[in-house]
């Protein structure tokens, strides 16, 4: 059994493939296709069933293998693991590399190694932020050594031009005997040590924090603001020193309505930031471009119910067209909106309940999708770009700019 899992993965990367086989004390698995009555022209496959696979992060490598970062919300151990599709084998493998997480957020290093940060589950004293990530030849969990009582929930990684990891978190409680709670941070590791620094220290900031890099590596974070007084989706980008902050919407321009939920990133060719999230009190799905300095804000469709704490998922096709995968938990179905000219067409890729935390990537013409189902999987879905457009989304139309 072991040589033909060793022929299966090795054409990903042979020290991976011999430390999956060999090393691994939870075994490596291979899942079986569970084909979904088919949503337009989607394939499904249920990747592993061993619990709803949450906070799920895909990426797709040069190679157009596919890896993902869930973690399994088994009510005891909370798992962290990591599956990855072959191209050539065209099935998926998946091991464990942690355990006790929550929010996870995968990316990968010009090697098409992986990188992943996450954070411990639950909110209780002494809940700290991971870095786990393949070295070539094993995992390795690098400590990353802060003062904060209290880091929970959110995070998100990027590599800059030098593959140096920048992550982002939300500081649920500060450092002892400080009142900093709430707040979004960054470390950046320098080639030495991490570089810790605020991005936004008013209460209540950090929260669905997504983190993208651009071409040229510089660091752009969506998130939202929390706060009763101060709540809306926001903005920031690292120029190298400092970073750099805008309100996209706050109290003045969303009527007191809860948005930012559900947020997610990402940068097109051009360096173009483009940001999907939630109205979370008038249920809608947003969706904002950053273009000649001017945010676009769009309302795309509208929802029975957002989940909680979901997060969208955003990727941007060859043409520059947005892609946004969201889950209505009123009705249990995950959807993908996409831009065509100035209107939206949606789709349902699934339903029953599947479609919580997704993350989305298009390469070489697939679009991937991954994503939780509550019934106890994770769940990846993909399909051909092109074809006949699905249904335009109801009520979907342009909104303020800025």
């Amino acid at each position: 059994m072991k040589g033909n899992l060793r022929t299966r993965i090795a054409t990903v990367s042979p020290a991976l493939a011999v430390y999956a086989v060999l090393m691994l004390p939870t075994r490596v698995v291979r899942a079986e296709s569970d084909t979904v009555a088919p949503a337009s022209t989607w394939s499904i496959d249920t990747v592993e069933a061993l619990g709803p696979g949450k906070f799920t992060s895909l990426k797709v490598d040069s190679l157009g293998n596919v890896h993902v970062a869930y973690s399994i919300e088994d009510n005891a151990h909370y798992p962290l693991r990591y599956a990855i599709w072959t191209k050539a084998n065209k099935r998926w493998f998946t091991m464990q590399i942690g355990a006790g997480a929550a929010v996870c957020s995968l990316t990968l290093d010009s090697k098409q190694r992986p990188h992943i940060s996450w954070a411990d589950f639950g909110s209780g004293f002494g809940a700290k932020l991971h870095y786990t990530h393949w070295d070539g030849t094993a995992w390795r969990n690098d400590p990353i050594r802060l003062n904060s009582e209290v880091i929970s929930y959110y995070n998100s990684i990027a590599l800059d031009s030098h593959d140096n990891p920048a992550i982002s978190f939300y500081e649920y409680q500060g450092p002892r005997d400080t009142d900093f709670r709430i707040r979004l941070r960054t470390v950046i590791w320098n080639g030495q040590e991490w570089d810790l620094r605020t991005v936004d220290s008013q209460p209540g900031s950090g929260k669905f924090n997504s983190m993208a890099s651009d071409s040229k590596g510089h660091l752009h974070l969506a998130y939202a603001n929390v706060s009763a007084g101060t709540a809306g989706m926001r903005y920031a980008y690292w120029d190298g020193a400092s970073w750099k902050r805008e309100i996209l919407e706050g109290v003045e321009q969303n009527n007191g309505d809860a948005v930012g939920f559900s947020a997610n990133i990402a940068i097109d060719k051009e360096g173009n930031p483009h940001v999907t999230y939630m109205n979370e009190t008038t249920p809608l799905l947003k969706y904002a471009v950053r273009k000649n300095g001017r945010w676009q804000i769009q309302n795309v469709d509208g929802l029975a119910r957002v989940g909680y704490p979901d997060r969208n998922s955003i990727a941007i096709d060859d043409q520059g067209r947005p892609y946004i995968g969201y889950y209505d938990a009123g009705r249990g179905v995950l959807k993908v909106a996409h831009q065509e000219g100035s209107r939206w067409f949606t789709e349902i890729v699934d339903g029953g309940g599947a479609g919580f935390t997704s993350s989305m990537e298009i390469a070489d013409g697939t679009i991937w999708i991954s994503y939780a189902d509550s019934s106890g999987a994770l769940k990846v879905a993909h399909r051909t770009l092109g074809g006949s457009p699905p249904s335009d989304a109801p009520g979907s139309s342009a909104a303020a700019k800025k």
